[in-house]
C-alpha cells in the first residue's frame, strides 16, 4: 500500500483514469448539484454508468435504493463511492454489497473526509453515522475483502484551491483505490 501524503491531485483525476471507458457503478449519485458534483463527469467518461442513491433522480441511469442490501443483476468493473461511506448506517454490509457486485479485476475506489481534520473533530454533518481515519479506513476494507491498492490525502472536494488554501486543506479528505483479495 502506497501513502502519498503531499501529493495534491485532484480526486476527479484520479477517478477519470480509472473509469474512462469501463462499465461503472456510482454510489450516492444524487448528491450535491453544485459544480464540483461528479455524476457528469462519470457519465462523460465511463463506457457505461449505473447510479445508485437513496434519494430519486429524474436521471433514467440512477436507481432508487440502498447499496447496503441493493441487488444488480450484473458486476461492475469500477465501483465509486464518493463521500457516502460516512452516511451508511451498516458499513460492513455496504462493503459486502459492493464486493458481489464488483468484478474480480474491478476497482473501488472511495472518498471520505478525514477523521482527524478539524471540521469533523468540532462541526460534524449530522448525516454522518462513522469516521475514518487512514488506519480505521484501512482495517475495515481488509476485514470485507479488499486490497489497497493506493491511499492517499486530498485537499477537498472544490475545484480549486489556490496554493495556500491547498496547504491549510492538505489532509481535508482520504481517497482510496482497491481491488478485490484474491
Amino acid at each position: 500500500m502506497r501513502h502519498k501524503y503531499f501529493v495534491m491531485i485532484m480526486r476527479e483525476k484520479i477517478i477519470k483514469h480509472y473509469i474512462a471507458g469501463k462499465d461503472v457503478l456510482d454510489v450516492g449519485s444524487v448528491g450535491k448539484t453544485d459544480d464540483f458534483f461528479l455524476w457528469r463527469t462519470v457519465k462523460k467518461h465511463a463506457a457505461r454508468v449505473t447510479g445508485i442513491d437513496i434519494e430519486k433522480s429524474d436521471d433514467l441511469a440512477v436507481v432508487k435504493g440502498n447499496m447496503e442490501n441493493y441487488k444488480f443483476n450484473h458486476k461492475f468493473d469500477v465501483i465509486v463511492a464518493r463521500d457516502v461511506i460516512e452516511h451508511v448506517d451498516n458499513q460492513g454490509l455496504f462493503l459486502d454489497n459492493i464486493h458481489k457486485h464488483l468484478k474480480d479485476d474491478g476497482v473501488l475506489i472511495l472518498t471520505t473526509p478525514n477523521a482527524k481534520w478539524p471540521t469533523v473533530i468540532f462541526k460534524p454533518l449530522g448525516t454522518h453515522t462513522l469516521w475514518h481515519d487512514r488506519f480505521t479506513l484501512s482495517g475495515i476494507l481488509k476485514r470485507h475483502g479488499f486490497l489497497i491498492k493506493h491511499m492517499q490525502y486530498y485537499y477537498g472536494n472544490r475545484p480549486y484551491y489556490g496554493l495556500f488554501k491547498r496547504l491549510v486543506c492538505l489532509r481535508q479528505g482520504l481517497l482510496v483505490v482497491c481491488g478485490k483479495k484474491s
